[in-house]
């Protein structure tokens, strides 16, 4: 496996200041890090599953599963594009009012008697444009990125309940369904777009300069400056991707609910953060794993599935994930204070 996947940057075309060099001999470091990470993650999934499957005869059913893969699909999709962000050493905490103001973009499309290849592209650049609008207030205006997307996030909230005045937008169409809840050679096409955008992903972060860039402003904005990259123009563009992404998984909400909820994306700000940084990628920028990512997600619908089926609330969902996160960010923490000593 490629050492992106183990959540090393790829390496800088030069090397111009002492903060490059020093983040270049601690590659194997974080890639260790993080492969242990995904490892310890990986087998909290076969246990979480393993207990399941013990208290609850329909866990492991191929139903449940296939249920469970189609309720990931938009939490995955929107990680893929925090993953990149906070890779930047940025953060977005706006992504659930961007997928919902998509959404309801989308829904009024589709009440328009719009057609599906015109709906789809309005609700894509939709999510790009919020998120290219995050990225800018961030440059700009030097505004921290949790402040930032905070703002917006209320801008975008405001903006659905004024739009759609508390009620659902329903009735819409099935066009778009078979991308949710179809197969392709008995694959269910939920996994297949999981594929496609984290393989995307990945060709973005590894094979193209960009995602030098990304990696190289994570580790240090001042060494990515000194080295000639546009550090504005990448953040921004960053922030239009998971922009881009946010639209693209309301785009499947909509089509796999065939509906927009008042309370749609109320949760996926934290359960993509969470994703994120449970799968290994650093809350202080410069390292991070697609494949943690994804592990990160399998292993919050596996708790939030299992937690439904034994009958447990749905209230302590939040609280396991919410506890899980505190929990690994003081590891890190601890884990950064004790390699400053060491140093």
């Amino acid at each position: 496996m490629e050492p992106f996947l183990r959540g090393a940057a790829p390496a800088a075309p030069r090397l111009l200041s002492k903060d490059l060099v020093m983040a270049k001999t601690n590659d194997l470091r974080l890639t260790s890090l993080t492969a242990t990470r995904e490892m310890i993650l990986l087998c909290a999934i076969l246990l979480v599953g393993a207990a399941f499957s013990f208290a609850s005869p329909y866990f492991l059913t191929p139903i449940n599963l296939i249920q469970t893969l189609r309720a990931a699909l938009e939490l995955a999709i929107v990680s893929a594009g925090m993953t990149l962000v906070i890779i930047m050493g940025g953060i977005d905490v706006s992504v659930g009012g961007i997928l919902a103001v998509s959404a309801i973009v989308i829904g009024k499309s589709y009440q328009a008697g719009m057609p599906p290849w015109v709906v789809a592209p309005i609700g894509l650049g939709t999510g790009a444009i919020l998120g290219a609008w995050n990225g800018w207030l961030t440059t700009k205006f030097k505004v921290p990125p949790i402040i930032a997307t905070l703002g917006s996030m209320y801008i975008f909230s405001a903006i659905m309940f004024i739009v759609i005045g508390g009620a659902w937008i329903s009735g819409l169409p099935n066009t778009l369904s078979p991308l949710v809840n179809g197969a392709v050679f008995f694959i269910p096409s939920a996994a297949l777009v999981i594929l496609f955008v984290y393989g995307t992903c990945w060709i973005l972060l590894r094979r193209v300069p960009f995602g030098r860039h990304i990696y190289g402003i994570g580790s240090s904005e001042h060494s990515a400056k000194l080295v000639g990259i546009n550090v504005d123009r990448t953040k921004i563009i960053t922030y239009a991707i998971l922009g881009l992404l946010s639209g693209f998984a309301a785009l499947l909400y909509v089509a796999r609910m065939r509906n927009v909820e008042i309370n749609i994306g109320t949760s996926i700000a934290l359960e993509a953060i969470a994703a994120t940084i449970l799968g290994g990628t650093s809350i202080r920028g410069g390292v991070g794993s697609l494949l943690g990512t994804l592990l990160g997600v399998v292993f919050i619908r596996i708790i939030q599935n299992g937690l439904v089926l034994i009958g447990v609330s749905s209230l302590w969902e939040t609280v396991v994930i919410g506890g899980l996160l505190i929990l690994v960010l003081a590891v890190d923490a601890i884990r950064n204070r004790n390699n400053l000593r060491t140093q």
